[in-house]
């Protein structure tokens, strides 16, 4: 134990200044924004058992408001951590809150089972304790093993450093903000580079012209990323951790960009589409896969010069951002109701065009209807086939052979992108086609929905009205 004292007495002094006034700017960046109440620091020791890992939680400058605690799903034997005589004098009888008090740092220890053990490609996700309202500041993480299984240990926090001891391995980590994501794998990679926005891990000797780029590369997140040149084979999808394959430096620079603002945004590792739109229009180039790069193109030819310009400020503007929220800020700027991004994150497969959304009430037959969407598309209106039909007594089919639409009298056949229908075994022919699928939903034009499944429409300031004008 003096040893590891030592060891920590040595990083901390040779760092400490940097880190004081590390502390202060991403402290005082911190409390901008608004999403979060308060901020606190945190250090978290962990301890590596053969089957689980031992944790202590140590939250500092805590306000004086009470504080709920999120404790991991999977933790088990949660307790106070007695380190001083006031560690626990504000936690709650039944562990899930911090009580009023003036007390300003608080402990907490729990235990996460290991199923498997440690093992190569392992990624421990969510295991931490949060406080509900509360953002990092910054975190010191220290990791002790007492297995000795070597290999090394990725956070995306800044290594400080590591030693090895005749008994334990050790591990000390320290940086901005918060992580979600501990990965450990066997083979050890040597650092080749850091500066404060990255860790970079490689066999290889880095290129000047490499380290010229992560030198320059200007991030506007200030939490650290971790990168291992090394292939991804576990599939790690981790916004603080990047594995880089292909070594040029076009897709070194890409893969960066679209870790920091996975960062700045709060977007999830697996959210990759909404990161790369996003890095697009942040560097005003394409990045990305086809799709991401497809819905960057479809969005600038739509923009005017000053819609565009007003988008890349509210991106600037917002720090936590989801495909909803991409929705409500387009929608803003472009003063029409969409849903762009929910739909392309929702499909991911598929290409959802931009369409704009009526926003006003369906009633059919003076009933509300929450499900009815009504589309602009190519200037015609389309509604949602499925609600609107269901709603008129009809059912609705889809086959090979077409979608059938029918009630008790009238049996409808629309051979999908062919033009004509069928109605009760008559043919008609068609000059456009009454049906479009968008996504995985069948829309009906709005003249169509007139002619063949006779109601009146009425249009409003807040409401449409749909009214069967005859039954059959």
């Amino acid at each position: 134990m003096k040893i590891i004292l030592s060891f920590l007495s040595m990083l901390l002094i040779v760092t400490n200044s940097v880190l004081l006034l590390f502390q202060y700017h991403v402290y005082s960046s911190g409390l901008e924004d608004s999403e979060q109440s308060f901020l606190y620091e945190q250090e978290i020791e962990i301890k590596l058992k053969k089957d689980k890992l031992m944790i202590r939680q140590h939250f500092m400058n805590l306000p004086e408001e009470k504080i709920k605690i999120t404790w991991p799903i999977s933790s088990e034997n949660r307790s106070c951590y007695l380190d001083t005589s006031e560690s626990c004098n504000r936690l709650s009888e039944d562990l899930i809150s911090f009580k009023e008090g003036d007390t300003s740092k608080q402990s907490i220890s729990y235990e996460i089972p290991l199923i498997d053990g440690l093992h190569d490609g392992i990624v421990l996700s969510g295991f931490l304790a949060k406080l509900e309202k509360g953002g990092v500041s910054y975190t010191t993480l220290h990791i002790t093993d007492e297995l000795k299984k070597g290999g090394m240990w990725v956070s995306g926090l800044p290594i400080v450093g590591t030693t090895s001891l005749d008994e334990i391995d050790y591990s000390l980590f320290f940086g901005a903000g918060s992580f979600t994501d501990l990965y450990w794998q066997e083979e050890l990679l040597p650092v080749k580079f850091e500066n404060d926005n990255f860790t970079i891990h490689s066999k290889e000797e880095l290129s000047e012209d490499l380290k010229t780029l992560l030198t320059e590369m200007q991030l506007t997140n200030s939490e650290h990323i971790s990168v291992l040149f090394t292939e991804n084979k576990y599939n790690i999808k981790s916004s603080r951790i990047a594995f880089v394959e292909n070594k040029d430096l076009a897709s070194i620079q890409r893969e960066l960009i679209i870790k920091n603002v996975q960062l700045q945004y709060g977007l999830v590792a697996e959210n990759l589409i909404m990161a790369e739109v996003i890095s697009s229009f942040l560097t005003d180039s394409p990045i990305g896969s086809e799709k991401s790069i497809w819905m960057y193109e479809t969005l600038t030819n739509y923009f005017t010069e000053d819609q565009l310009s007003d988008w890349k400020k509210v991106l600037m503007e917002n720090k936590q951002l989801s495909a909803q929220k991409l929705d409500g800020l387009l929608s803003e700027v472009i003063e029409l109701k969409t849903s762009f991004f929910t739909l392309n994150e929702q499909f991911k497969a598929d290409k959802y065009p931009l369409l704009f959304e009526d926003n006003r009430t369906v009633y059919i037959n003076d009933q509300q209807q929450k499900d009815v969407k009504v589309l602009f598309k190519d200037g015609k209106v389309m509604y949602a086939a499925e609600p609107l039909l269901t709603a008129l007594g009809y059912t609705l089919k889809d086959t090979d052979k077409g979608l059938y639409v029918q009630n008790a009298m009238r049996a409808f056949r629309f051979p999908i992108k062919e033009p004509f229908y069928v109605l009760n075994d008559k043919r008609y022919d068609a000059m456009s086609e009454p049906f479009e699928k968008i996504g995985a939903d069948f829309y009906l034009e709005e003249s169509w929905m007139n002619r063949l499944f006779l109601v009146d429409i009425e249009k409003q300031e807040k409401r449409i009205s749909v009214t069967q004008s005859a039954s059959f």
